[in-house]
């Protein structure tokens, strides 16, 4: 891993520990809360991660479509964060910020599969994938070993070539946001790494 990937996954985890960036930033998001409706949290957790990743230096967008190779189709990926190093203009880090659902416990797994595949089309250079699940206070998240795998053993879609694990020259960064319910609305209380 080069020092660029280490100082931002550095970074990343500093923000996520104090959530220092989020206060100043996004009040909405830690004080005054949003109401859960439609993808009102995923819109305000994808522009967090954006903005996150331009206070950190990068030129940053959300909602970055990957073509990847499927067998007799064109197929994408869209993953919900881009950085870009301004310098070299790398693609730095991939991410997704998607809501846990204890009924589906499979889709963290899948958007970690959609990174990683994402990540390998594009060319593997260091770089980080950042997968941000989001909970409730009090909600029973369980193991994240299933979507650990995904990303450090590879996996095989049934209608592409098999995706290989992450290379040892990348990071993978596994985080929940924990939301607190205050007066029917959602206020980031916490990241767990």
């Amino acid at each position: 891993m080069n020092d660029a990937i280490r100082q931002t996954a550095q970074a990343i985890d500093d923000e996520f520990r104090s959530l220092e960036f989020a206060r100043q930033a996004f009040p909405m998001l830690i004080d005054w809360g949003v109401e859960d409706f439609s993808i009102t949290v995923h819109s305000l957790g994808c522009n967090y991660l954006s903005a996150l990743g331009r206070e950190l230096g990068f030129w940053a967008i959300s909602e970055y479509p990957v073509r990847v190779p499927r067998e007799g189709a064109a197929h994408s990926v869209r993953p919900d964060v881009a950085w870009w190093a301004r310098k070299s203009g790398e693609l730095a880090l991939l991410g997704e910020f998607e809501r846990f659902v204890p009924r589906m416990p499979g889709k963290l797994a899948e958007k970690a599969r959609n990174l990683l595949q994402a990540h390998h089309t594009l060319g593997e250079q260091p770089r980080i994938l950042l997968l941000v699940g989001w909970a409730l206070a009090g909600t029973d998240i369980g193991s994240l070993d299933e979507v650990r795998a995904v990303v450090h053993n590879g996996f095989r879609p049934p209608d592409a070539p098999a995706v290989p694990a992450l290379g040892q020259d990348s990071v993978f960064i596994l985080a929940i946001a924990v939301f607190g319910d205050v007066k029917n609305k959602r206020r980031l209380l916490r990241m767990q790494l």
